[in-house]
């Protein structure tokens, strides 16, 4: 006996529907596969063939080989290498050829890198050639060029469109001041520029249309509006005199000199001050006046003892200072009376510092008598003037022509006789060596050491044999 299950028929029917089914997408897919095959395949084409639709620079280069490809990109630029583009930067106009600056695209290599974008395995390369020909592939070359010429190009534009900003000025005519406007200026974008110069020769298309090149402005660092305040302070400063007062003196400074005292804003400056080559010869002047130099520390001889004698501070013009507080009464609307600053000046060589160098007693002496014309000694009598106070330091040299100087006219030397050779001579400074000779005689006396002397070519009498020294500036 046997009973059929209806729940058991209806399971077995839907299996069998769905593996139904399943073969039907199965073999939907492998239809769809080998018909996209199949078109990959026709499209295809030739791997030694660059793809339909593929440019190089908007050349159409599609259906040609590597070599063919190459060689028509090389024969289009060659049209163009000579002819000029014209380039435009602010209101000057240039024009330049591909030749001129050496440029040279790199077309084998574009033409190679557009063939691997079409390029692939059988089916594959035939979708890819399938975009390329309906949407089209541009490829640009790389461009060698020579930096020489290109920065030739890039000077050449340069040179006509750069120009410094000028920054606005203050003026003085006599009393009044003005300030001059500022002017902008203007800079080529200099590396924007030689990138878009080299891509426009570098391309094969010619518009026939003018490249425009950037041009930034350069702002001036100082403004007409930065100068209104110190354009009032200097009417303020002129418009009446000045007092300078120091504990003992006072001087009145009138109008005109206080303007030239004054040095206006220039070269992107801009504060008002007093200085400059006037302000510096007036408190040069002052300084002379209110200053006294400091006094070093010296040494007296009597006999064959030795003392110190004591160093004296000085005072002197603290210019920077007293500049600062004129300028300050001139600027005031009230009082105009600026105080001289001075500052305390020390000697180089304090008390101390003589008496810690334990010179004590006279080690030598050595003495000679003016002779000859009296041009000759006042060459002596100046040459031992300039000698006077000499101090040559524990382990130091002393050198007379050092000490002494260059003999010129300028410093009140006179023409006296010289010996040269074996001759007698007129020349400025004739008779230092009665100096140098009296020097060298005190110090062989004092038993120092001596490193160089020389004698002269002549025997004089007045001096014992072998103790005499000349010296001629500068070489002896």
């Amino acid at each position: 006996m046997r009973a059929d299950s209806p729940l058991f028929a209806s399971s077995v029917r839907r299996r069998g529907g769905r593996r139904s089914a399943l073969w039907t997408l199965a073999l939907g897919a492998a239809a769809l596969l080998v018909v996209a095959a199949l078109v990959g395949l026709a499209f295809a084409g030739s791997p030694a063939e660059v793809a339909a639709g593929t440019h190089v620079a908007g050349v159409d280069i599609g259906g040609l080989t590597e070599d063919a490809a190459a060689a028509k990109l090389e024969r289009e630029f060659a049209k163009v290498a000579d002819e000029p583009v014209r380039f435009v930067a602010g209101d000057s106009s240039f024009s330049f050829a591909a030749s001129q600056l050496g440029i040279q695209p790199d077309w084998p290599g574009a033409v190679a890198a557009a063939t691997r974008s079409g390029d692939g395995f059988g089916p594959f390369r035939g979708f890819r050639r399938l975009h390329t020909r309906f949407f089209g592939a541009d490829v640009q070359p790389s461009l060698a060029v020579s930096n020489a010429g290109l920065e030739f190009a890039l000077d050449r534009i340069a040179s006509r469109v750069d120009r410094e900003p000028r920054s606005a000025a203050l003026v003085r005519r006599g009393l009044r001041f003005q300030v001059g406007p500022e002017q902008s200026g203007s800079k080529l974008a200099r590396e924007p520029a030689a990138e878009l110069v080299v891509r426009s020769l570098g391309s094969i298309e010619r518009s026939g249309a003018a490249v425009m090149l950037g041009v930034d402005t350069a702002n001036p660092p100082v403004t007409a509006r930065m100068l209104a305040g110190p354009a009032r302070r200097a009417r303020v400063a002129v418009s009446a005199p000045v007092f300078l007062r120091s504990e003992t003196r006072s001087w009145r400074l009138s109008r005109a000199r206080i303007a030239s005292l004054l040095e206006l804003p220039h070269d992107g400056a801009r504060r008002l001050a007093i200085a400059g080559p006037r302000a510096d010869a007036y408190f040069s002047a002052l300084a002379e006046r209110v200053g006294m130099p400091p006094l070093d520390a010296g040494f007296e001889v009597s006999g064959d003892s030795v003392r110190v004698t004591p160093a004296r501070s000085g005072i002197e013009l603290d210019a920077p200072r007293t500049a600062r507080a004129l300028l300050r009464a001139a600027t005031s609307p009230g009082s105009r009376v600026a105080q001289v600053s001075v500052a305390r000046a020390l000697p180089d060589r304090s008390t101390a510092d003589a008496r810690a160098m334990g010179i004590e007693r006279s080690l030598g002496s050595y003495k000679t008598y003016n002779s000859g014309t009296w041009d000759r000694t006042t060459n002596l009598r100046l040459g031992v003037t300039l000698l006077d106070g000499t101090l040559v330091a524990p382990g130091g040299t002393f050198s007379l022509n050092d000490a002494i100087g260059e003999r010129t006219v300028e410093r009140g030397f006179r023409s006296a006789p010289v010996i040269l050779g074996t001759e007698y001579a007129e020349e400025i400074g004739g008779g230092t060596s009665q100096v140098a000779t009296t020097v060298f005689n005190a110090a062989w006396e004092a038993g120092v050491r001596i490193t160089e002397r020389n004698p002269h070519s002549l025997y004089i009498s007045r001096y014992q044999l072998g103790r005499d020294a000349t010296v001629y500036w500068p070489s002896l």
